[in-house]
């Protein structure tokens, strides 16, 4: 109870201290081959405001879909389309229906397995912030490869089943969430030889056109359900185990590395300023006033950056000097989902 009075408290301060960003002016969007996907609620209205104006500066093009979880008022919309003119916003009525737990974000991860058979989907978390150029995340959708960001204490690649499983079980955690309990019983699922593992975060990750369909989702989450138990994989967490299994097992995936690509966990040897992309997840992300400090700061950089800016609409054409990846380099994983036999 004292947390949730506490963050209601950090909440309300951050909003006063960050107001500003409804006088940033209206994106000026372009049609583009990528789609920006939040899972948004009113509370979260103004961070992910913040949120996705940082980070379409630095592509200048692509759709923006925001799945509302219900507390979305008409106001907010509104206030959506206002800022994103060509936003769409779809509910969970419209989401694919698949045999998967609902809620705790799976109707994210079934609305981004239809998305995908159109254009890559990078997911982004309402509490993130994109401070600088992000070279290594337009590169991997410009070869329409998967990525994600690492979670805390990851290893920094994408490795076998049987190695996470191990590492897992090294680690000493006692974790009884859903990740922990999966994690350290990879080694029960039947087809763990030849599948993959990545400890990340789905608060950003990034889906290659095509690279997997609803089937997959739930190929997964009925895989995992039956290690884990079905009243434990219907607990918050699971879903983002099988985002972690959908990126791995991915052709040509990849990693963001920390600490150009973090979560905020308040620690003094990260220089959090010079990362290039912040998720300000729950349990610290108030800590030492960094988000309010760095939010401020983007919000000023909005203002100024779009007063000389033409104006642009949907269904302008991106121009190849300003669509160019910048060269990067990142190692490809080769590897595939398991075939299913039809049920």
């Amino acid at each position: 109870m004292f947390y949730r009075v506490r963050d209601q408290l950090q909440r309300t301060r951050f909003n006063l201290l960050c107001r500003d960003i409804f006088r940033t002016p209206p994106l000026r969007m372009r049609a583009g081959d990528v789609s920006f996907v939040s899972l948004v609620s009113h509370r979260d209205l103004l961070m992910y405001l913040i949120a996705m104006k940082s980070i379409y500066r630095f592509f200048g093009a692509g759709r923006i879909v925001v799945l509302n979880d219900g507390s979305l008022t008409s106001k907010d919309s509104a206030l959506l389309v206002r800022h994103l003119p060509f936003v769409r916003v779809s509910t969970f009525s419209e989401v694919p229906t698949a045999r998967t737990p609902r809620g705790g974000c799976w109707e994210r991860l079934l609305l981004i397995s239809d998305l995908i058979r159109d254009s890559y989907v990078i997911q982004v978390d309402a509490d993130s912030l994109t401070l600088h150029e992000i070279p290594e995340v337009l590169n991997f959708v410009a070869e329409n490869c998967t990525f994600t960001l690492l979670g805390g204490g990851s290893f920094p690649a994408i490795e076998s089943m049987q190695d996470a499983c191990n590492r897992a079980k090294r680690s000493g955690q006692h974790s009884m969430e859903p990740q922990g309990v999966s994690e350290r019983s990879l080694d029960q699922v039947p087809e763990c030889a030849k599948l993959k593992y990545v400890r990340g975060n789905a608060a950003f990750a990034g889906f290659a056109r095509n690279s997997f369909k609803t089937g997959d989702v739930e190929f997964f989450s009925k895989t995992m359900e039956a290690v884990c138990g079905k009243a434990k994989w219907h607990e918050w967490g699971s879903e983002q185990v099988t985002s972690n299994l959908i990126v791995a097992n991915s052709a040509n995936a990849g990693v963001l590395q920390h600490p150009k690509y973090t979560s905020y966990y308040a620690l003094p040897e990260v220089d959090y300023p010079q990362s290039s992309f912040i998720h300000f997840m729950g349990t610290h992300r108030f800590e030492n006033g960094c988000y309010f400090t760095l939010a401020r700061q983007v919000i000023r950089q909005l203002g100024s950056e779009t007063k000389h800016r033409p104006s642009l609409q949907e269904g302008d054409s991106v121009s190849e000097e300003n669509s160019r990846p910048l060269p990067i380099q990142f190692t490809s994983q080769n590897v595939s989902f398991p075939k299913r036999k039809p049920e």
